[in-house]
């Protein structure tokens, strides 16, 4: 059984992606070049720390199905812990998405590699989720994910695209926690 990269997974919605307007949480395309860029979000979420934190693990219940290979969220887990896997198994088929480097309880989440169709290319990725106290209640999530590669890597044209697909992932995020 192949992965149905064509029907649900990266490369469509990419392509989707990359001809509809924003929407929801932007993100920053902070640093975009030929061989890396570099993308922040900033989102105010009416839940504590702890809260969010949780929550981040709870991957089924808020990551998009479209940005899936196996177009089903039930088979995605992460475990917030050094070494824990997002990752994404179904039949006889998987895919490591990102692996967690770092976890500080209620504070931060580091994680490496390439989502999607950047596992392809010669590319390392960092993601970071980092959670802060508001002063007004509730918790402020900023999420950077950072891409470079070999020097041919051609990247630029994907930071428009990435920052629309994380984009989706945390205006999910959001309603999940706004709702839970």
């Amino acid at each position: 059984m192949g992965i149905p990269l064509l029907k649900s997974g990266w490369l469509m919605s990419l392509a989707a992606l990359a001809l509809l307007p924003l929407g929801g949480p932007r993100a920053e395309v902070v640093h975009s070049a030929g061989a890396s860029f570099s993308i922040r979000f900033e989102e105010s979420i009416p839940r504590n720390n702890t809260e969010v934190y949780r929550a981040l693990g709870r991957l089924p219940e808020w990551w998009s199905r479209d940005h899936t290979y196996s177009g089903d969220t039930a088979n995605l887990s992460m475990e917030l812990r050094a070494g824990g896997c997002f990752c994404e198994r179904w039949n006889d088929s998987s895919v490591e998405h990102l692996r967690v480097v770092f976890a500080l309880q209620d504070r931060e989440v580091r994680l490496r590699g390439g989502l999607g169709p950047l596992q392809s290319l010669p590319v390392n990725g960092l993601m970071q989720w980092r959670i802060t106290p508001a002063e007004s209640g509730g918790s402020i999530l900023t999420w950077d994910y950072q891409v470079w590669g070999a020097p041919g890597a051609n990247l630029e044209p994907l930071a428009g695209p990435v920052e629309q697909v994380l984009g989706e992932q945390l205006k999910s995020l959001k309603a999940f926690l706004e709702r839970d």
